[in-house]
This record gives structure tokens, sequence and C-alpha cells, in this order.
């Protein structure tokens, strides 16, 4: 299952489009189609009615496609087919999710935005009342509030190759995204999955994440801990948990978050960093250059002037990934700038933390994958696996959105081996 640690060419994403983040996030929605989240002549036509980085036509093109879904399971609801109707609910939540992917600069305040996001969660709460078992929309205490997420049960038909009763007392993943995800997405990129092995899953938003950075303005924090804790606290109330086989996985910048979480949180019996990623501030660092930094590390408002100045620049074309991405982070880490929004990326490292995990910890990768998985994996002391996922078998994108299908066997055929010897440290 290990595979060797390579230098990694630049990102290739699956081109429909020659805007480089345009292809990323197609390709990201049409990967989900293997759980239902995606139809693949839906996602190519459509596609290809949307202009190289017009964000008019990507907003107005994946709004129409999400709504004429949504309209086909409305009728299929009322006509009494709730297969049908599951299906569609599903497709039109990650369609919704896609079209107002570039507008999300502060959605709370943009209320065209803010309702297409809640129109994807409603459109997901829908089908998952015609799925058996439901999955259910929970909170767990939070500080002075709550997080959101959602109860994945296991398909209890499953049986669970580390075991399990038929009362449902199951291995359960706990499971995060990361820096522009949602909590309905990762359906899609896992808790289906682990709900057809027989896991429990609780799928969940953190500060900075879907509904508890729309709803409660909850931004970005670098002491996961904090959040992960609780909700390990939550699961343990539960008495359909196996105590002993709670497993936290974090997508994206959740590969740094969730072995951050773990360092301290000693109940996890096993990590997923998927992909996993040591220091944010490096791989922004590798990103925009040694210029911007160097002026950002001034601390001068003169510096961060020209700073903000270049950075638009990067802004101003969508055929760089990171371009989309510092209005963004503006935003969920609560910066006015971009030259603030870089500087607030320094604490979202992995440095002096990886080395005090102590559970079996999977670390996934991409060949064309700019986080520094590789990094992750060399600092960490613990029971270690490391997966490259090469670009010729179609998993080479950050987070393998054209193999999830792929990217789920190696993961839980690593869990449910782990999790079958595991002894936790507490």
């Amino acid at each position: 299952m290990t595979s060797t640690i390579s230098t990694k060419p630049a990102s290739s994403a699956w081109a429909i489009f020659n805007d480089q983040s345009f292809s990323f996030e197609t390709l990201r929605a049409l990967g989900y189609a293997p759980y239902g989240g995606a139809d693949i002549g839906e996602v190519t036509s459509t596609a290809a009615r949307i202009p190289d980085g017009d964000l008019t036509a990507w907003y107005a093109q994946w709004r129409a496609l999400a709504e004429r879904i949504h309209a086909d399971a409305d009728r299929s609801a009322a006509e009494g087919h709730p297969v049908s109707a599951r299906e569609s609910y599903l497709r039109a939540s990650n369609y919704y999710r896609l079209c107002e992917f570039y507008l999300r600069v502060d959605s709370s305040n943009d209320p065209e935005v803010r309702e297409v996001g809640q129109l994807s969660v409603d459109s997901f709460a829908r089908a998952a009342q015609l799925m058996n078992p439901a999955p259910q929309r929970v909170s767990f205490p939070y500080e002075d509030t709550t997080l959101p997420g959602w109860w994945i049960p296991a398909d209890l038909g499953t049986a669970h190759p580390t075991g399990g009763d038929p009362d449902g007392h199951r291995p359960t993943l706990l499971y995060h995204g990361g820096f522009d995800s949602t909590e309905e997405e990762l359906y899609f990129t896992g808790g289906a999955a682990a709900a057809r092995r027989g896991y429990h899953v609780l799928a969940f938003a953190g500060p900075g994440q879907g509904s508890a950075l729309r709803d409660q303005k909850l931004l970005f924090r670098p002491d996961w801990d904090a959040v992960v804790t609780p909700a390990v606290d939550w699961l343990l109330a539960r008495p359909d948990v196996d105590p002993d086989r709670i497993a936290l996985m974090g997508m994206s910048l959740g590969g740094l978050l969730a072995p951050r979480a773990a360092a301290t949180e000693h109940r996890v019996a096993a990590l997923i960093a998927y992909d996993g990623l040591y220091s944010f501030a490096d791989m922004v660092h590798r990103l925009v250059g040694p210029e911007i930094m160097k002026l950002i590390g001034d601390g001068l408002v003169t510096s961060d002037t020209k700073a903000n100045a270049l950075i638009k620049e990067i802004i101003s074309s969508r055929t760089n990934t990171f371009g989309p991405a510092l209005p963004w982070g503006m935003w969920v880490f609560g910066e006015d700038s971009p030259a603030a929004a870089l500087r607030a990326f320094a604490p979202y490292t992995l440095e002096g933390y990886a080395p005090l995990v102590t559970c079996p910890t999977l670390v996934l990768d991409g060949e064309n994958d700019p986080c520094d998985s590789s990094r992750l994996y060399e600092a960490l002391r613990c029971q270690k696996t490391y997966h490259l996922f090469p670009a010729a078998e179609g998993g080479g994108e950050h987070c393998q959105p054209g193999a999830v299908s792929r990217l789920h066997q190696v993961v839980f055929d690593w869990l449910d081996t782990v999790l079958d010897t595991v002894t936790t440290v507490s």
C-alpha cells in the first residue's frame, strides 16, 4: 500500500477548460458521480456552454442545471417515485454548490449567493429523507455554541470486517473538510463510502467551513483539537459508537487540521490525512512566489500596498488556481486584505505537532498535488503509511476528484485492517 515518495510535476488537471481552476472544479463535481452527485452528460454538456474564465456564465449555467434537476426531483417526489426524487435531489445539491463556488466572497452578505448555498443544503436534506437508513442533521456543543453536521448511519446490512453487532455498535468515522468544502459535500467524498462499508459517520463543518461559516460566522482557527475534542465527546455519548474504533479524517486543508487535532486528542484510533499538508503558509509561498512573501513579511503599509497590487494580478487570472482562493481566504480568516490573509495562514502548520500523533496514520497524496504531503509523512513518528496516487491512473489531482472509487478502496481497506488490530493510547 505504501508508495515511493517522489518529486511532483506542476498540476495538469483534466482539461475541459483552458482555465485550470474551472477544469479542477468541474472535475471535482463530476467526480461525485459514483455516489450519485453528478451525471457525466449533465456536467460535460453544461461545461461546454461556459466560456473560459466567465464567472457570470459559470453561475448562470450551473444554476440553470441545478434548478432543472431540482424540478425533476420535485416532480418525481410528487408523483410517488422516491428513488428518482432522491437521486435528483443529490445531484441538485452538488450543482447548487458548484454554481456559487466563485461567488462566495462573504456570501453571508450576498442574498443571492446565500440563497443558492442554502438550496444546496436543502436539496441534500430532501435526498437524505429518502435514504434508508436516513442521514440526520445533528449538532454538537462547541464553546458557547454548537457545530453542525450530518450523522450518516452505517448500512447495518453490511458485515464490517472489524466487527459490529446487530444493534449498530460500529466503528465510526469522524470526518471534516478543508478550505472550501461543505458538510453536505462530505457525503460524496467519503461519507457514503464509509457507510456502505459498515461505518457510522459524523461529517461536520468546523469554524470556517460550510454552515458554521455561513450561518454562524465562525472563522477558521489553527488549534483544531478545540473542534475535534467536543466532537469525540459527542460520539462517545452515543450507544451505537464503538469507543475504541473512532477514526478521524480531514480533507484538503483538513489534511493539516486533522493531524493537528490528533496530536493532542489521543482517543482517536486512526487518522487519515486526505491529502496531507504540513504547512499552509509554505504551500502558499510556493504558489505566489518570494517577492510577495517578502513584502507581506515586512509588516509595512507600503509593502502591503505593493503586495496587494501584485496579488490582484493573480486573482484577475482565473487560469491560476490560486486566484479564486484569496478573496475566499479573506472571508474565512476574517481579514480585510489579501496580504493580511496570507499572513493569517502562518499558524497553520504541523511543525512541532506531527511528532505528537500517536495513532496509525495514512497520508494520501496525488502526483500533481501542490501540497507537501510527503513532508507530513516524514515528520510523523507513529505507525504510518504513505500512498501516492499516480496521474496515469486518474488520481493525480488534489484529493483525487477523478478517482474517488480508487481513493475509497485505499482508505477503507487500510482503515479496516488498522482498526482490526489497533490499541488506542489514552
